[in-house]
């Protein structure tokens, strides 16, 4: 799938919608299963992962970013330069999709972790055919952003989110839970 800008397809940030209103991108039918992985976010050195397709070549799936100084809190509890947390990814079966847990994990406003999706190899770009708003995979892959669950039901765009190159959608991770790739049906 080509990424190209089109501004008008696009959500503002404050636009609430419910996931039946979303067009979530699955994967391909067959596609290897991203699974889930758990590592340490440390606050004295800035941490990357990535969660990949388990496939012959380990492509990515979900790359993540967090800052030195991103862990702000768990369970209430402040987190000091020293600190660090186990955080624990599980990817959305049979969609770009993911949790992030623990629940009492808050992230500093100015240091907060990024979030990456590579769609390339395993998107299913027909689902563009489910709404009469786009005429081609191309128009719909253009409107993907990055939803975060704010409430039950309810999603918003990720703050930040945008094309980080070709076929790859990236945004800011404010609080723990529920992610998507997808654009408005």
């Amino acid at each position: 799938m080509l990424v190209t800008a089109c501004s008008d397809l696009t959500e503002p940030v404050d636009t609430l919608l419910s996931t039946a209103t979303l067009l979530i991108l699955p994967l391909q039918a067959g596609a290897p299963a991203p699974g889930s992985t758990s590592f340490w976010v440390y606050n004295a050195r800035p941490t990357t992962h990535r969660l990949v397709h388990a496939d012959a070549v380990n492509n990515p799936y979900l790359g993540w970013t967090f800052p030195a100084g991103s862990l702000l809190s768990l369970d209430g509890a402040p987190l000091g330069g020293g600190d660090s947390a186990m955080v624990t990814v599980d990817a959305r079966p049979g969609h770009y999709g993911f949790t992030i847990s623990p629940a009492g994990l808050s992230f500093q406003d100015d240091a907060a972790p990024t979030a990456r999706f590579f769609f390339a190899w395993y998107a299913d770009g027909s689902i563009a055919d489910a709404s009469s708003k786009y005429d081609t995979p191309s128009e719909y892959a253009a409107a993907l952003n990055i939803w975060w669950e704010t409430t039950v039901d309810l999603w918003r765009v990720a703050a930040s989110s945008r094309p980080d190159g070709t076929d790859i959608v990236a945004a800011i991770i404010e609080a723990t839970g529920e992610y998507v790739l997808a654009a408005p049906r």
